[in-house]
């Protein structure tokens, strides 16, 4: 432009606006170079170092005896086009964290896989919900997408387990590569932790029971300490955290037939039937309706109205056993008995034994999702049926029937009681720590009586057929529980203790929907105490077609 040959105001406006423009770059440039120089710098360096997190291994995990069941392991990788291809060499080899290759998992590994899954339980990634960590003070700051304990003993000992994480801080170039450590801290395991069980038996018992839908629990009747607490059929632990397979997740979860995500040990109610007769006979000699010397006549069946109540062996054979006393209801599981015996107490007198026993409450064993049960009564009756409650009523619940439901654990737990001399001890996993027993007061002649009920069914002429020719002396009691949901399906039972007079272990059964406890869960506890007490091999009695017991 020929500046010369413009008009006046133009010529100033063109000036203006160049006074303008340097203005404004001279400011800015000023701000770059010194109001802004020190964020500037800081940027730059900040661009250049990266915080590493080194996340912190959970505590070990062992069993009563020292051994390994849990560990966490860190699992190093790198990618290629895109892929993450693992360590072949040393890929467990603890705390590494050194060079460029940043690039780890911390794993956990669960040795004994499906046969432990529900006391372990074993971790997860915390997602956005709302969450109770543990039942115990925890001070540890735990954010969405940490890695935490998920059911078992993972989860209500998480605190503990969890450890503090660590982190490197580490220089890299402009490309992101590494160039060097700067500095860390490293990360804090978390604590060990101590379980009262044995892995070999917890192992041998998931083996033994071979997919089927049952229990098994084995504790000491004096401590109320689990050695083994097996529900089958179980899930690997490994595949939530060690191999990480979503597939076969979904499948456990999507598996409502087999529920092999439910610890049916502690979260499944089941009707207890003849293993609740001991309740039932504690009740009557405590509240002095009967002593060692009543006597019931066995009539095979009682007629009220237009129900009919029968004994078992009425059923079978249209058999009936004449005048019994306690002992002999109990070693031959007498309906007829215990149908005028809970008359006799009433539902009331039944109910009080049954909470003293631990039944309609949870037992505070160190696993979260347990269920309490139901004793029920005319009040429960009313408010959840809206109906009245009759004598029959009475009578299923005298022989473990009816409404009433409970858990495998707590059956266990009423057997130890037995087992104990009267007491009732809290039910445990930690392999160390107090032991809190109670003393239920049941008069010692009146606990004789159930005892030796309990010894006569282990015996010829008892209900437990395959315990009868054992060299060490046991007590235990049979069940064959009607499921009640209008199949003819029966839960099939047995509970015992031994030896008798110096109780080391209690067993409890329960196959879901097997059969007659007598025939199905007999056979197991036979397998397991003879292994346990390493009984000599001997010849399998069973009952034949007369009723007669015969050897195989």
């Amino acid at each position: 432009m020929d500046i010369n040959r413009e008009t006046d105001w133009q010529y100033w406006f063109f000036r203006f606006v160049l006074f303008v423009s340097f203005f404004l770059l001279l400011t800015v440039s000023m701000t770059l170079s010194l109001v802004k120089a020190r964020y500037y710098r800081a940027l730059a360096r900040d661009n250049k170092v990266n915080e590493v997190k080194i996340p912190a291994a959970r505590g070990k995990i062992y069993d009563r005896k020292g051994r390994l069941m849990v560990e966490s392991v860190y699992q190093y990788f790198h990618f290629i086009d895109g892929a993450k291809i693992y360590d072949d060499v040393g890929q467990f080899e603890g705390l590494r964290f050194e060079g460029k290759d940043l690039a780890y998992e911390l794993k956990r590994k669960y040795l004994y896989g499906e046969g432990m899954a529900f006391v372990t339980g074993y971790i997860g990634e915390l997602g956005d919900e709302k969450r109770e960590i543990t039942k115990e003070k925890c001070n540890k700051e735990v954010k969405v997408g940490d890695m935490v304990g998920r059911d078992g003993v993972e989860e209500f000992f998480d605190c503990g387990l969890r450890g503090t994480d660590g982190k490197r801080l580490i220089e890299v170039d402009a490309k992101g590569e590494y160039v060097r450590e700067l500095g860390r801290i490293d990360p804090e395991i978390g604590s060990e932790l101590n379980l009262s069980l044995d892995a070999f038996w917890q192992n041998r018992i998931y083996e033994l029971l071979d997919g089927r839908k049952a229990v098994v629990i084995l504790s000491e009747p004096k401590t109320g300490r689990i050695i083994s607490m097996v529900s089958s059929p179980a899930f690997d632990p490994n595949l939530f955290s060690f191999e990480k397979d979503n597939k076969k997740i979904k499948e456990l979860l999507a598996d409502d037939e087999n529920w092999p995500m439910l610890n049916r040990a502690i979260s499944a109610k089941y009707q207890p039937g003849s293993v609740f007769k001991m309740v039932v006979a504690v009740a009557g000699l405590e509240s002095e309706k009967i002593d060692e010397n009543t006597l019931i006549e066995d009539t095979g069946v009682i007629k009220v109205g237009d129900y009919s109540y029968s004994n078992w062996l009425w059923i079978k054979r249209g058999g009936t056993e004449g005048q019994v006393g306690v002992v002999k209801a109990i070693k031959r599981s007498n309906d007829i008995f215990f149908y005028r015996l809970g008359e006799k107490v009433g539902v009331d007198g039944i109910k009080v034994w049954a909470n003293k026993f631990g039944f309609g409450e949870k037992s505070g064993i160190e696993l979260l999702g347990e269920l309490e049960g139901i004793v029920p009564d005319e009040e429960w009756k009313e408010k959840n049926k809206g109906e009245k409650w009759y004598l029959g009523n009475t009578y299923h619940l005298a022989i473990g029937q009816g409404d009433l439901v409970v858990t495998p654990l707590q059956i266990n737990q009423m057997t130890n009681v037995l087992a104990n001399e009267g007491k009732k001890c809290d039910v445990s996993l930690q392999g160390n720590g107090n032991i809190n027993c109670v003393d239920l007061g049941i008069k010692k002649e009146n606990l004789d009586l159930v005892v030796e009920g309990m010894k006569q069914a282990c015996k010829e002429g008892g209900t437990a057929w395959p315990l009868f020719n054992f060299k060490t002396e046991l007590a235990c009691k049979t069940g064959t529980a009607q499921v009640g949901d209008g199949t003819d399906d029966t839960h099939a039972w047995l509970t015992a203790f031994g030896p008798v007079n110096d109780a080391e272990i209690s067993i409890t059964v329960i196959v879901e929907r097997g059969g007659e406890g007598s025939d199905v869960a007999a056979p197991i506890v036979g397998d397991i105490l003879k292994e346990w007490f390493e009984e000599p091999e001997t010849k399998v009695p069973r009952y034949g077609e007369d009723g007669k017991v015969v050897y195989e």
